[in-house]
């Protein structure tokens, strides 16, 4: 299992009297670690340490060698370990940073990876390319449709809740506190993509 450091510009903060945890991403990237996330996880957030865990970010290439596998266009292969890696990191509340998609020049798939990885939860994706940056900041950003739909059910659940009601029914759909938290989350993805 390795883990990496990534320091944010300015180390003046790492470097005063009162420390400040160095910002810690750890890269999920063979099957050892892959069972040991939740240590991995429980270790990077114990408060003391000189470090935080911020993101567990899943090294897929280096992952499927060491399984003795195949790497395909689909990356089927890779499903339960891409989900355990977004599960783990959402479980200990830091980010996900899914596979890079070394085929930089086949952008189409780029895109179905990106937004599969966002379906999935993942907080970001890696990139290896100047050219794969805006499609993988148009996958995990939300649509107007989206942000529309998620600021209107917010109003609707608490007009609902006003009234003394529990699951409603808005757009077609029953809704409840799941979808209410998605909608949360799609307006928090949206604050902080839209700046």
């Amino acid at each position: 299992m390795r883990l990496s450091v990534q320091l944010e510009l300015g180390l003046l903060p790492y470097c005063s009297s009162t420390p400040v945890p160095l910002p810690l991403f750890a890269i999920i990237e063979s099957p050892m670690a892959l069972l040991n996330l939740r240590a991995i996880c429980e270790f990077g957030i114990y408060r003391t340490r000189m470090f935080k865990l911020c993101a567990l970010v899943f090294g897929s290439d280096d992952f499927i060698a060491l399984l003795g596998g195949t790497r395909t266009v689909s990356a089927t292969e890779l499903i339960y370990a891409r989900q355990s890696v977004v599960t783990h990191a959402k479980a200990f509340g830091v980010c996900a940073i899914d596979m890079v998609d070394i085929e930089y020049k086949n952008l189409d798939n780029l895109k179905y990876q990106a937004l599969e990885g966002a379906r999935m939860g993942y907080t970001g994706k890696q990139v290896i390319h100047p050219n794969q940056v805006p499609v993988v900041q148009s996958a995990f950003s939300p649509s107007e449709a989206q942000v529309r739909w998620a600021r209107n059910l917010i109003i609707a659940f608490e007009e609902n809740q006003k009234a003394g009601k529990g699951a409603f029914e808005y757009d077609g759909k029953m809704i409840d506190r799941p979808l209410l938290l998605q909608a949360r989350n799609i307006i928090s993805c949206y604050d902080v993509t839209s700046k």
